[in-house]
């Protein structure tokens, strides 16, 4: 049987002992500011943004690796599979999934790239999918049409204290922007068709509107499947995670939920103190 590896772009969001544990390999993005341009995860953290935040700084572009780095890190990894599948974050929010299918040719279909249509922890769950039916010896056919069946159930989205960030880096427009600055408006976005939506917005106390968020998230609960839930933060208190460890609970009971914080990636485009409850629906 046909060794598989699976890959994905840094903006899954794993940390790096999950991606250990399934055997994961991460190819980076890049974060550009004044400063510079660094490599996410291993030369920047989501850490690192927050404090340029808070420092005053608001020039984060983020940008996706080029086909040459693509097909170098593919060829890397094909010295220890015979099949590669990439999990690409979607093509309506990067470049990065085009870029890797044309890196993908060079290799006579032994690498084949999945446009997730999603992106953070909505990716998560199909990386650790794709990865539990590895280990369960499917194929590599058999485990690209099970991850294009269930990206179409996995639920990405998330609330900001505030729409600074996402105006910035072009995810509202300016009247959302001023909308929410004017009548402390906390908005609450959603993956749609590949690109993020604005779904709804929440008042009031930011704390007290994220417990609402997730409540509203967590109302059709027996249309959830209950085997894992991601709560991803950009640098969120212990208590607001704890909290809504708390409340997600309150309503659905998983198997498995994991706290994880964002990528610099990520967290350079939603901004610090955003968080979200990323599933899937049966």
């Amino acid at each position: 049987m046909k060794k598989v590896v699976i890959t994905a772009d840094c903006v899954c969001d794993m940390p790096e002992e999950l991606l250990e544990q399934y055997g994961i390999k991460a190819i980076y993005f890049y974060i550009i500011t004044e400063h510079g341009c660094f490599r996410d995860r291993e030369e920047v953290t989501s850490d690192n943004i927050v404090e340029y935040f808070r420092q005053g700084g608001t020039n984060v572009k983020t940008k996706a690796p080029l086909v040459e780095e693509y097909r170098e890190f593919f060829e890397k990894n094909l010295k220890d599979a015979d099949q590669i599948i990439h999990i690409a974050m979607s093509s309506a929010l990067s470049l990065g999934c085009g870029r890797a299918e044309i890196a993908a040719k060079n290799f006579e279909g032994k690498v084949s790239v999945v446009d997730s249509r999603l992106f953070s922890t909505g990716m998560a769950h199909l990386v650790m999918k794709a990865s539990e039916l590895v280990k369960k010896g499917s194929d590599a056919k058999e485990i690209i049409s099970a991850l294009e069946e269930m990206k179409l159930k996995v639920v990405t989205g998330f609330i900001a204290e505030n729409a600074k960030y996402l105006y910035e880096t072009g995810n509202v427009n300016r009247f959302v922007k001023v909308v929410c600055e004017v009548f402390k408006i906390h908005p609450v976005l959603i993956m749609k068709k590949g690109v993020m939506k604005l779904k709804t917005i929440k008042i009031g106390n930011y704390e007290n509107a994220v417990l609402r968020y997730v409540k509203g998230e967590m109302k059709k609960r027996d249309k959830i499947d209950k085997k894992r839930v991601f709560i991803t933060h950009a640098s969120c208190s212990v208590k607001l995670l704890s909290r809504v460890k708390r409340e997600v609970a309150k309503y659905c009971v998983f198997e498995d939920t994991k706290i994880t914080q964002a990528s610099a990636t990520i967290t350079g485009n939603c901004g610090p103190n955003t968080i979200g409850v990323l599933f899937v629906r049966k």
